[in-house]
């Protein structure tokens, strides 16, 4: 009995160390760690998958975002066949003071515009620098149709080609439309013993650089240098502050004539003093009865044309809504209120407008560089 438990006490004990030492070293150690192994490899798995809808996730957040900005940019542009333009208010920037000429033209076309774009449209005058700082605000515009600006062909064309200072060149605008038509006209003082052309033409050609001719300002020398050239005489130029200095000159016989803008073509006629020409290719439907150099024989036109503007790259859709805004205006309110001040109202946009604009700041460059 004693000798059969020890056996089985051996026994016993024999499987319990064998049992201990398979589990330490052998399969269930292998299975555990294979099963470890597996859990992380399913962890990674999981959390590649979670980054994956998280990253699927973000990606569809930025499409839809870029796909929200394109959808709005797209209404902006008019993708739908209609620009969302103007929904606020419009800044005109006026490149001359108030109370001048191209304040006027600017003012007369404005005030219907407003009216048929349903937005104010607020006139700023700018003329400092004599209408440099003005430009240099419209040039660094948002191209947006918020700022817009009045300005003349001459004036533009004389500060890119005639002024060391110019930081902008003719390119950094978009041009909308031309606003008007005027010129400038050779007047006679008060009592001048030349009421003709060729009286004027001849004591000039013997009598070189005594006639004196008053000049508003610097501008008007591209008028005298084309005057001069065309009618073959040499005359002294004088620069005023202002055609109104002129004209209360002439009309005091202090100086033998004057270049004044066609405004002045009423005053002249109810002061008696004698007009020789208009420095256009055709006549003014303002003033009929005034002929022009071209007429008489002279090569003679240095147009002026008031344009309504903007900063560069304005979307062409945009262009468009305002001519066709500024075509219903000059059937009406525009036209009347332009010939009202004295000013043709001659509208000029598109193609009509780049063509004149080519050749017109073709020959100011060819003259004042």
């Amino acid at each position: 009995m004693n000798t059969w438990k020890r056996q089985m006490a051996v026994v016993f004990g024999v499987a319990l160390s064998a049992s201990l030492l398979w589990g330490c070293s052998g399969g269930g150690g292998s299975d555990k760690g294979a099963g470890s192994a597996g859990g992380k490899e399913s962890q990674k798995a999981e959390a590649s998958a979670e980054g994956s809808q998280g990253q699927g996730s973000g990606q569809g957040e930025n499409s839809q975002t870029a796909g929200s900005v394109q959808k709005e940019s797209s209404q902006a542009a008019g993708g739908t066949g209609e620009i969302s333009w103007p929904e606020g208010d419009i800044q005109c920037i006026v490149t001359a003071g108030a109370g001048g000429g191209t304040d006027a033209v600017a003012r007369a076309v404005t005030t219907p515009l407003e009216k048929e774009l349903g937005k104010p449209v607020v006139v700023i005058n700018n003329g400092s620098a004599g209408g440099m700082v003005g430009m240099e605000e419209i040039a660094a515009a948002a191209p947006d149709g918020y700022t817009l600006g009045v300005f003349s062909n001459t004036d533009v064309a004389n500060f890119v080609y005639g002024s060391d200072g110019c930081e902008f060149v003719l390119e950094d605008f978009t041009y909308i439309a031309g606003l008007n038509s005027t010129g400038d006209v050779l007047v006679m003082k008060k009592g001048s013993p030349y009421q003709t052309i060729d009286g004027f033409i001849a004591y000039a050609r013997e009598n070189p650089g005594a006639v004196t001719v008053a000049l508003p300002s610097t501008i008007q020398n591209l008028s005298l240098s084309l005057m001069n050239q065309a009618m073959g005489i040499e005359t002294t130029g004088v620069v005023y502050e202002g055609g109104n200095k002129v004209f209360a000159d002439l009309v005091g016989g202090h100086i033998d004539a004057g270049i004044l803008s066609a405004k002045f073509i009423a005053q002249a006629d109810e002061q008696g003093m004698t007009i020789l020409g208009l420095m256009l290719d055709e006549r003014l439907e303002t003033f009929p009865d005034i002929p022009t150099f071209q007429e008489q024989g002279y090569d003679i036109s240095n147009p002026a044309v008031r344009m309504l503007v903007g900063p560069k790259d304005i979307p062409q859709e945009l262009v468009s809504k305002i001519e066709d805004a500024l075509k219903v205006c000059y059937e009406g309110d525009a036209r009347e209120g332009l010939l009202t001040i004295g000013e043709s109202p001659v509208l000029r946009t598109g193609e009509e407008l780049d063509t004149f604009l080519q050749d017109d700041f073709a020959m100011r460059e060819e003259l004042l560089k």
